[in-house]
């Protein structure tokens, strides 16, 4: 099988972003933010309305969500508040993005309209936008219910601190979504509409954070040791059209490899070293290697997770394949095709002394645009008469 390398691109991993405590910020006076063409750089089809009752006027943005946004123009948002109120136009994902560097780098909450908004376990949504993918099919804890209401005005707020975030919908007392750690890559930048959805009543509150601690919350699998958190990653290959990765393809001991390490949940992050591919016919391979060292010949039972199809070789032996695409029936892993450590699991054949783990995984499969989640996770069942290479 022919194999062509590609240059690794290392991005420093989110997991190693420390949040110093600041003093708190003076809470600055609220920003109404005019509905005014002055104000916002705007693409494809956008409509400033001029209606009684809304001074600052109305946004509509009625264009495709991710190609037709609206940007606000001169401002720079860090902590506080944002409110506004908003309409969806038929049952798409109308959002915001904040904290935007540029296209490829932001944070995005976005609302999967629907009738079922109050029980559908994906209503809301936040996700990072890291490197020009969206990992929204990544952080299945950041997805949640909703008092949102179809063909109807709904008012949105979302309360902004370090590497915290809740939302509110609907004024209610509670949040509908609290993000115990926001993924995203930066902690300033810009706001950004998406549609298809009118806007009005949109107010920004530099520093308001009502209270809400800058820290994020703890990793809870941090004291489990039985996740392989040390890995290696070498060069992206390209396979022929068609191929699939063996134990021929295998990079050598002497290519190019680089240490990376999980972020939260035991999450190898790929889509923090490798961009979008617009091509889905010639797969493109990331290749990760670790070691386990174990004192007998045995079998040890693993759970794994992963984006989108996944090979798993043990000393140059392949022990599992599988797929999790999320728009090809019967082939979405529970949960909906997200990533999950309960996506699968699989026996590892391991014999005494040192054993050489090595997966190989794919996302930009045929099924969908490769812009979203790339990363796998692993945990073996138990410990017993082994140990994971520091």
């Amino acid at each position: 099988m022919l194999y062509r390398q590609l240059a690794v691109m290392p991005l420093a991993l989110l997991g190693t972003v420390l949040v110093t405590p600041l003093p708190a910020a003076a809470v600055a006076a609220s920003i109404s933010v005019p509905f005014t063409a002055d104000r916002w750089q705007v693409q494809g089809d956008a409509k400033f309305v001029k209606k009684e009752g809304f001074p600052q006027g109305l946004l509509s943005l009625s264009g495709d969500s991710s190609k037709e946004p609206a940007a606000l123009k001169d401002l720079s948002f860090s902590d506080g508040t944002i409110e506004f109120d908003m309409k969806a136009i038929g049952e798409d994902m109308p959002g915001i993005r904040f904290r935007q560097r540029d296209a490829n780098t932001a944070e995005e909450f976005y609302i999967r309209v629907g009738p079922n908004c109050p029980a559908a376990q994906d209503c809301l949504q936040y996700t990072p936008v890291t490197h020009g993918r969206m990992l929204w099919d990544t952080y299945i804890q950041y997805q949640k219910p909703a008092p949102f209401l179809e063909n109807q005005w709904n008012h949105i707020k979302l309360v902004i601190s370090g590497r915290r975030m809740n939302v509110y919908v609907n004024r209610q007392s509670t949040p509908s979504l609290s993000v115990e750690r926001l993924e995203g890559d930066t902690l300033a930048g810009g706001i950004e509409l998406s549609g298809p959805a009118t806007f009005a009543n949109l107010t920004v509150t530099p520093n308001a954070v009502e209270g809400l601690s800058p820290e994020p919350m703890a990793d809870p699998t941090a004291s489990d040791q039985r996740y392989l958190r040390v890995w290696e990653l070498a060069s992206l290959t390209l396979l022929a059209e068609g191929g699939e990765p063996d134990a021929a393809g295998i990079p050598s001991a002497s290519a190019e490899w680089t240490t990376i390490h999980a972020e939260g949940n035991g999450l190898i992050n790929l889509a923090r070293h490798y961009g979008a591919n617009s091509d889905r016919k010639i797969p493109v391979i990331a290749w990760l290697k670790t070691r386990l060292e174990s004192d007998r010949d045995q079998t040890k039972h693993l759970s794994i997770g992963w984006l989108r199809e996944v090979w798993v070789f043990a000393n140059g032996k392949l022990v599992y394949t599988d797929k999790n695409l999320y728009n090809t029936p019967g082939q979405r892993k529970e949960p909906d095709g997200r990533l999950s450590i309960d996506n699968g699991s699989f026996d590892l054949p391991l014999h005494k002394g040192a054993n050489d783990v090595v997966i190989a995984i794919r996302s930009n499969t045929p099924d969908m645009s490769d812009k979203y989640g790339w990363g796998v996770e692993l945990r073996l069942d138990d410990l017993k008469r082994v140990k994971i290479a520091p």
